[in-house]
């Protein structure tokens, strides 16, 4: 055999290590329930279902891959997961071999989820499939949910809830403890939240509404609008406008954007030393005094008390009351 022969020959060796890149096993099981991103699971095949009573308080870390996470709470003392694998297009039904490995470690009171695409062939390429989870969970429950490629999702939490996401939207609402909602890559929607909020984002708005605590929005590529929030509050974007509206302020109002105008509604009983600076500024405050100008205030109300920090480098500054 020539050169050239044996060239083909180590080619189609090397193709059918790799060509076996595809090559699947059966899947571990694991608990969850949730959306895949965009996916919408309703009346699709659940590939494994569980359920796994706990004591209360109770705690859950659930990290995935490719899909999303959904938690919600329930009124019994387990939690209740299932599981939806999506490859090449198509849902796998219960009993369908799965290029995935899903892992439960479960406590008396709480349970760790991973899920990991199996890796085949010379290069250890991935499967193109995805794993999505749908959780339910006594309220009492601590939620940590992780997710590479999709939405994440807590409702009816009362406790602490960590949700991130490198692909999608982050949603929270009705939740009673502190919060961190992170994408890189969507929208954060919170509601109705009691306790210490950070929300985060690198592509999209920030909107929240009805919560309680300190809290800290941050986006680079979009608008933040808060409605009815007290606390000690800070919003900053890069890209876009603010739009406060507070029913009452501690320690601290810090609104900042770079790229859009900045209308802050605040409680008329509060005291506060105002900083604003924008193309323009309109303050119409009751009692007013100090440095006003057309494009920056220095001054207090009613003798001074909470800082309040407004500025942009591209929009207009509005104070209002939120009454």
């Amino acid at each position: 055999m020539n050169w050239k022969g044996w060239v083909l020959v180590l080619i189609a060796g090397l193709f059918l290590l790799s060509g076996a890149f595809t090559g699947g096993g059966t899947g571990l099981f694991s608990l969850g329930f949730a959306g895949s991103k965009g996916y919408d699971l309703k009346d699709k095949p659940v590939w494994h279902a569980e359920r796994i009573p706990v004591s209360v308080p109770a705690w859950l870390n659930a990290s995935t891959f490719g899909g999303s996470v959904t938690v919600t709470s329930h009124e019994l003392d387990e939690i209740l997961v299932r599981i939806y694998v999506r490859k090449s297009g198509r849902w796998l039904k219960d009993g369908d071999e799965a290029p995935v490995h899903v892992t439960i470690t479960d406590s008396p009171d709480g349970l760790e989820i991973t899920a990991e695409p199996e890796r085949t062939g010379l290069f250890r390429s991935g499967t193109g499939a995805s794993v999505s989870y749908e959780i339910l969970v006594p309220a009492a429950t601590e939620v940590r949910a992780k997710t590479s490629g999709g939405s994440v999702t807590a409702s009816g939490i009362a406790h602490n809830v960590s949700l991130i996401t490198s692909g999608g939207p982050v949603t929270v609402e009705r939740v009673t403890g502190e919060v961190l909602a992170r994408t890189s890559g969507g929208p954060v929607t919170v509601n109705d939240v009691t306790g210490n909020l950070t929300a985060r984002t690198s592509g999209g708005g920030i909107r929240i509404t009805n919560a309680t605590g300190r809290l800290s929005a941050r986006t680079s590529g979009g608008p933040i609008r808060l409605e009815n929030v007290a606390g000690a509050i800070e919003a900053r974007t890069s890209g876009g406008s603010i739009d406060a509206r507070v029913t009452h302020l501690e320690d601290y109002l810090t609104l900042r954007t770079s790229g859009g105008s900045i209308h802050a509604r605040v409680p008329r009983e509060t005291g506060m030393d105002i900083s604003a600076s924008g193309s323009s500024v309109s303050a119409p405050l009751d009692n007013l005094t100090g440095d006003i100008a057309p494009r920056r205030i220095d001054g207090s109300v009613k003798g001074g008390g909470i800082p309040v920090s407004l500025s942009t480098s591209g929009g207009s500054v509005r104070i209002s009351y939120s009454d």
